[in-house]
């Protein structure tokens, strides 16, 4: 039987880096000498006023099989129906793995998008017309050194994915403007768990060892899952 995981960190705060030359600003060694300067005011604004996502990342396994990575599982075509209940949006567009941008995309493409992404894609929808400037921007750099480009896709109301390469085929991770924890709950449950898959609902801080993130290859025979990890 296939195992879905949601991993969910609900507010997660998007941390902007320091102007330093080092991107790192927890790094304190090697700065340069102009360094110590006063933060620019859209620095100082996201230091006092750090800006609020809701965070999700979607893996699978299929233990039988022995694949890792929830697009290698058989699970895409329940999984489409969950994440289109929670996130259909009348306008999408995306940036496919070679940098291309591809604008208005129509659901069939989020679609196979989100079943093939075949490489790292990042796919944006919303209730309005996206900005691709910023979109463009986070595609291009680092997710921490990309923040300040997704706080202006937050602010804008935008849910940003990104496809995350497993094992086998791709994860995929998301960044909402607004909570999705409870409607995708409800989704997974209608939609996935109702097919014959086994979903597993959990924190994100609660899994940040490996062997806390691949949990199912371990500890799905024990008596019982520990209490943060629920079954849906």
């Amino acid at each position: 039987m296939p195992i879905v995981k949601y991993f969910f960190e609900e507010p997660a705060l998007l941390e902007t880096p320091m102007p330093d030359a080092n991107p790192d600003a927890r790094r304190r060694t090697e700065r340069s000498a102009d360094s110590d300067r006063d933060p620019d005011a859209d620095t100082l604004r996201a230091l006092l006023n750090p800006a609020t996502a809701y965070r999700g990342y979607l893996a699978g396994t299929d233990l039988e099989a022995n694949r890792v990575g929830l697009t290698a599982c058989s699970v895409m075509d329940a999984m489409v129906h969950a994440l289109t209940a929670v996130f259909s949006h009348p306008h999408a567009c995306g940036i496919a793995p070679d940098g291309t941008f591809n604008a208005d995309l129509d659901m069939q493409a989020v679609h196979n998008w989100w079943t093939e992404p075949q490489g790292e894609r990042v796919l944006a929808l919303s209730d309005a017309p996206i900005d691709p400037a910023p979109l463009h921007s986070v595609a291009q750099q680092a997710r921490r050194e990309g923040s300040a480009a997704l706080r202006t896709l937050m602010e804008a109301g935008v849910t940003v994915f990104f496809s995350e390469p497993a094992h086998d085929g791709f994860d995929w991770s998301f960044f909402s403007p607004a909570p999705v924890r409870d409607a995708l709950v409800d989704a997974l449950r209608t939609h996935v768990s109702a097919s014959h898959v086994r979903c597993f609902v959990l924190p994100f801080q609660k899994a940040r060892s490996e062997s806390k993130f691949y949990f199912e290859q371990w500890q799905l025979n024990q008596a019982s899952l520990p209490t943060y990890i629920q079954e849906v």
